[in-house]
């Protein structure tokens, strides 16, 4: 590397020799066709979810857009997000079983406990039948 002072009191300038010049051009790669992307540059499953159903923060929709201009990969996941959503919206009302239901009401409610201080498990559970059978066989 070389150093040339253009002037008097200047910064000194630096330029490489037509030789070092030769080495970091043997050494560099080709440029890439397409924009290369660390993982944490893609947005995650749930980020594009958010960005179809437009509930992104404006800096993340911000972003989002940037990166979706660049990004094939990103934009298949949008696109399947999408398609996604669109059949979710057509398929009709969704049917609960009544199973789960009470198992999601159950779930906010304070377990009943044994003598023993031990959580008792809602009645027809697997739990519960076990427990039953175990105290039935004496164990």
């Amino acid at each position: 590397m070389d150093r040339h002072q253009s002037g008097r009191g200047s910064t000194p300038e630096y330029r490489l020799s037509r030789d070092s010049v030769r080495e970091v051009a043997g050494s560099t790669p080709p440029p890439r066709s397409e924009p290369h992307f660390l993982s944490t540059d893609h947005l995650s499953t749930e980020a594009a979810a958010a960005y179809v159903d437009g509930c992104l923060p404006p800096a993340g929709q911000v972003r989002a857009d940037a990166h979706l201009a660049l990004c094939p990969q990103c934009r298949r996941e949008v696109a399947e997000q999408q398609d996604a959503r669109r059949a979710l919206r057509g398929s009709g009302p969704i049917h609960m079983p009544g199973d789960l239901r009470e198992r999601l009401r159950l779930l906010g409610e304070e377990p009943t406990r044994e003598p023993t201080g031990a959580p008792v498990p809602p009645p027809g559970s697997r739990w519960s039948r076990l427990l039953r059978r175990l105290r039935s066989s004496g164990r």
